[in-house]
């Protein structure tokens, strides 16, 4: 997921003030939602994304890009960034590291790719890679709340969630 958290902020609160505010004519609830927007006005410049994750799909991008280079005659290794200090680095490594996985595509795709012997290999450790980045993704993403907002009513909790917003064994 490549959207930036203040973009992701700023979202919020566009759909609160312009969407759900108007349609809260009860005084409480709709204080308590301004007071959601004046919180997250707040908090915003003090957050950020998560470095582990990041790094964790930084070295992963690297690997594959590493293990698929062996397969396709006179490719370039991805030059790594080792300087990498705050969170918006690594994001930017790891947007630069997905776009030589979109080159190497490109030309694992495109006229005369069928010329490299080891080009299923090479296609194969790709689809693996992303496959293993989006199952690292869904772990991280909390169950939706599909009956709830259906509803409009509070679905009662579940006291067996697990730390990271997981229920159960559910995936």
């Amino acid at each position: 997921m490549n959207i930036g958290l203040q973009r992701l902020l700023e979202g919020i609160l566009a759909t609160l003030r312009d969407d759900v505010i108007p349609h809260v004519t009860e005084p409480y609830a709709r204080g308590q939602a301004v007071g959601v927007i004046d919180l997250l006005n707040n908090i915003g410049p003090r957050l950020e994304w998560a470095r582990g994750p990041l790094l964790v799909d930084i070295e992963e991008k690297r690997a594959v890009l590493h293990a698929v280079a062996g397969h396709i005659p006179g490719a370039a290794l991805p030059v790594g960034h080792e300087a990498i200090g705050v969170t918006t680095d690594l994001q930017a490594e790891r947007d630069r590291l997905d776009g030589l996985i979109c080159d190497v595509l490109a030309e694992l795709m495109g006229e005369g790719a069928s010329n490299f012997p080891e080009r299923d290999q090479a296609l194969a450790l790709i689809r693996g890679h992303l496959h293993d980045s989006l199952t690292r993704e869904m772990k991280l993403t909390r169950k939706p709340l599909f009956a709830e907002i259906a509803s409009g009513k509070q679905e009662p909790q579940q006291a067996s969630a697990a730390p990271g917003g997981r229920e159960g064994s559910n995936r």
